[in-house]
């Protein structure tokens, strides 16, 4: 353990190769997935054009910076092509040609777009690392890390051209900062603070939500701390006398800073990237992604109009655009099929039961047993806190919980960040994967290592058998998600646990928690390693069958009814067509229940050989 902490360094550099190492050797086994199609032109017009009419459902940064090693590549981005030219959003033509109809090398795209997302993994892992080291020491920190870098979902995310990974990062380095303001109050960590609140919201939509979860942050930390919170005389407060007032009002100026500095980065990132984007064109997108005249969408729209009127609001109108669309989206739902249902509707344990079957068992076990550690040591500091003496045991108990509070602030932070974003999840109406709770893990990682290494690193015990005992544990522990991740490798995506495992993974759920096309250049490889000569493809992704299979595949659907000879179905369609023959009487592959699949490439793609 010494040793450990002596050169931790050096461990976790050696911790985030490793992770480097699986994500690349990953990456280059995995086709492009679905939402990849739209990601990488858009990012690749940001930064060569300086033109935002592709997703606009989506903030700019992460794709406009996966985008920057194209700019060193000869590539013919198809600005001829009439979805980019003249209609509104044409985000999946556009990137269908992009990629694969414009004569580029389609994976040497996706190669060199997805590599700073790698690099974008490795941040986080440093920021694991770091904050872990400074809450709770180094052996802490690299158990943190241990877990993080062998983590399945970080790595199933940590390589893709999406959203998922930089929202993790974004959050969780914002709130890194925002938590070293707190106990250290200074200008330094209020801006690192504003600018890591600004990058996250130029990486996703939904960490709008740190708006909200700042505000209550700071409200706990107002009826905890019993002296001046922030050292700041900003103007009025010499002027209020009582400290609880003062304290509230100069952590609300120093909220309130924090988010200007994020909001004005917004602004300047949006005002670069929308400088080329004909008026017209914006116009459009407003009208064409805001239809409707129900609730408010009138009012939204004429005021997003008028926003265009000036170069400075414009950019502006651009965000608040994209917000919006994402909240209708995530109104109008998702159709996918969980757990034997396929409805385009929303199950309040999605996430939950998705959790738990996407995650290793030991890392289950572990967080329950540090949720009840965590309750144990609340309870414990509460009694053992001295308050001076007060009337009423009403406000006693009071005192006790918020010491307490204060002295496990880091802890409540990571179990609160876990319990909203489930409860968010909860509520969603957008079921399409266990990705969107992403930004738990690291937090839960935090926690984890926090409680296992104070229970494995206590050896106050007398009892030599009792001490090796739980150094055996804990080797177990270790080698069993070591395991885990050796045996997911490289199908990071379609990971599940011993409840369901892989192959059987299908018949439960789909969509991006297993099916997101990653796996066509493994289908092609089957294709070519069995000699066979033709086979009817039905695939859900952002690969093209053509493009690998050439000659070989013939396009092909659930609507074409039964068949002979090889047939190859992604995971998703053959679940999801349940569902439109219930809706609209199509056919669908319940025939195909009656045969056992001849593979299953990567969990996520049945291979079927009929005989006639």
């Amino acid at each position: 353990m010494k040793f450990l902490e002596r050169r931790a360094s050096i461990v976790a550099a050696l911790l985030l190769v490793a992770m480097f190492l699986m994500g690349l050797f990953s990456m280059l086994g995995d086709s492009g997935t679905t939402d990849e199609v739209a990601h990488v032109p858009a990012g690749y017009s940001y930064i060569k054009y300086f033109d935002y009419r592709l997703n606009p459902e989506h903030p700019p940064l992460l794709k406009a910076v996966a985008s920057l090693p194209l700019l060193f590549m000869d590539l013919d981005f198809p600005t001829d092509l009439a979805d980019w030219k003249d209609k509104t959003n044409g985000q999946w033509e556009t990137g269908w040609k992009f990629i694969y109809h414009s004569g580029n090398d389609a994976d040497s795209i996706l190669f060199w777009n997805r590599f700073p997302i790698l690099l974008y993994a490795i941040l986080l892992g440093i920021y694991v690392f770091l904050w872990t080291r400074d809450l709770f020491g180094k052996k802490t920190a690299l158990f943190a890390l241990f877990l993080f870098s062998f983590s399945p979902n970080i790595l199933a995310h940590s390589h893709f051209v999406t959203t998922d990974l930089g929202v993790a990062a974004s959050f969780f380095i914002t709130l890194y900062y925002f938590y070293k303001f707190i106990k250290d109050p200074s200008w330094r960590y209020l801006i690192y603070s504003g600018v890591f609140f600004g990058i996250a919201q130029l990486v996703k939509f939904s960490n709008i939500f740190l708006v909200a979860y700042l505000g209550l942050l700071v409200i706990l930390i107002i009826f905890c701390k019993h002296r001046q919170l922030f050292m700041f005389n900003f103007p009025g407060s010499s002027k209020i006398k009582r400290p609880w007032l003062q304290r509230t009002y100069t952590s609300l100026i120093a909220l309130a800073l924090i988010f200007i500095i994020g909001f004005v980065l917004v602004g300047a990132v949006y005002m670069v990237f929308t400088f080329n984007t004909p008026t017209e064109m914006q116009s459009r997108l407003i009208d064409d992604s805001l239809p409707g005249s129900e609730s408010f969408m009138p009012q939204i729209r004429d005021t997003l109009h008028a926003m265009q009127g000036n170069f400075i609001t414009k950019p502006l109108a651009h965000y608040l655009l994209g917000l919006v669309m994402v909240f209708a989206r995530v109104q109008g739902g998702n159709t996918t099929y969980f757990f034997g249902e396929t409805t385009d509707q929303s199950w309040w344990y999605y996430y939950p039961l998705s959790f738990l079957i996407k995650t290793p068992i030991s890392t289950i076990i572990l967080l329950f047993s540090s949720l009840f550690l965590f309750a144990f040591d609340f309870i414990k500091q509460a009694r053992a806190t001295k308050i001076p003496e007060v009337k009423g045991r009403v406000r006693a108990f009071y005192n006790r919980i918020m010491a307490a509070s204060w002295k496990l602030l880091p802890e409540i932070i990571m179990i609160s960040v876990i319990a909203a974003f489930f409860v968010i999840g909860i509520n969603s109406n957008l079921n399409i994967g266990l990705r969107h709770l992403l930004p738990v893990y690291p937090f839960m990682f935090m926690l984890i290592a926090r409680y296992v290494v104070r229970f494995f690193g206590n050896h106050k015990t007398k009892i030599k058998n009792l001490r090796r005992s739980k150094l055996i544990i804990l080797a177990v522990i270790i080698l069993y998600y070591l395991t885990t991740n050796l045996t997911s490798f490289p199908h990071y995506l379609a990971y599940f646990n011993e409840f369901i495992g892989r192959d059987n993974a299908y018949k439960y759920t789909v969509d991006s928690n297993l099916d997101w096309g990653q796996d066509l250049k493994r289908l092609t490889t089957y294709v070519e390693d069995n000699n066979i000569e033709h086979i009817k493809v039905d695939y859900f992704g952002g690969s093209v069958p053509e493009y690998y299979l050439g000659d070989k595949q013939q396009k092909w659907s659930s609507r074409d009814g039964e068949t002979t000879g090889w047939l190859a179905v992604s995971a998703t369609y053959f679940q999801n067509s349940k569902y439109y023959a219930r809706v609209h009487g199509e056919q669908d592959y319940t025939w195909l229940d009656k045969y056992e699949p001849e593979a299953i490439i990567g969990g996520s793609i049945l291979v079927y050989n009929i005989e006639e």
